[in-house]
């Protein structure tokens, strides 16, 4: 993954500029920016500034998601995020609950009602909690379900038959390195996408969590020994 150097220094300049301050979402933003740029002791310094924040007053998929990103940053530096990870999922089911009953018949209408909104956020947050608990038959499954309520043109191309996380766990339950392989390939792509089209704006830290679960991807296809 390569940020273009047109880009390098204008990012570099960005996070010099809020290098000192205690926004938390700034703080993760500029943890992306420094992972992206390949610098992982400053990346790794900003995730424990902005774990050190208290919990933001949040409520259900927004605290579900908020809980998740501070337990993705707490497991990239070696702690145990469970405590997190248990918190997020139990709101996300319960998000899924509310939302389930009042899902339109047709998923593919132009603008989503609130409870499908609610619902792909939570499927998407359970899918990834999952794999963040390495309960690899679960991600799978909450993938599928994810997908179900998402029409393909709204799916990024090359997600239609699966996402990434997807088939780095189908390769950790059956011991395919090349499965896992073509996840991180997948995801890797995915970012560098985000960046060269420039959704991927690490001051606003939104796919904070995605190369979070990126780098804990790559560290299980460099550590596996199947």
């Amino acid at each position: 993954m390569n940020v273009p150097e047109h880009l390098r220094k204008p990012l570099l300049e960005q996070l010099e500029d809020q290098a000192d301050s205690d926004d938390y979402l700034v703080m993760r933003g500029s943890s992306l920016g420094y992972g992206l740029l390949g610098d992982n002791v400053k990346r790794d310094e900003f995730i424990l500034r902005f774990l050190d924040t208290p919990n933001p007053d949040l409520e259900g998929n927004e605290l579900a998601r908020e809980l998740q990103s501070r337990a993705s940053g707490m497991i990239v530096l070696g702690k145990d995020g469970d405590a997190l990870l248990n918190q997020s999922k139990e709101i996300f089911e319960t998000q899924l609950e509310k939302a389930l009953p009042d899902l339109p018949d047709d998923i593919e209408i132009d603008i989503a009602t609130e409870p499908l909104k609610m619902a792909r956020q939570a499927r998407s947050g359970l899918m990834e909690n999952a794999f963040l608990r390495k309960e690899w038959g679960e991600c799978v499954r909450e993938a599928e379900h994810a997908r179900s309520i998402i029409p393909d043109y709204l799916l990024y191309q090359p997600h239609r038959d699966g996402y990434p996380i997807e088939f780095v766990v189908k390769g950790m339950v059956s011991d395919d390195k090349e499965l896992i392989s073509k996840g991180v390939e997948m995801q890797e792509e995915f970012l560098q996408y985000l960046i060269e089209v420039g959704y991927l704006m690490p001051w606003k830290e939104l796919y904070f969590v995605s190369y979070m679960i990126y780098v804990l991807s790559r560290n299980l296809l460099e550590n596996s020994e199947f």
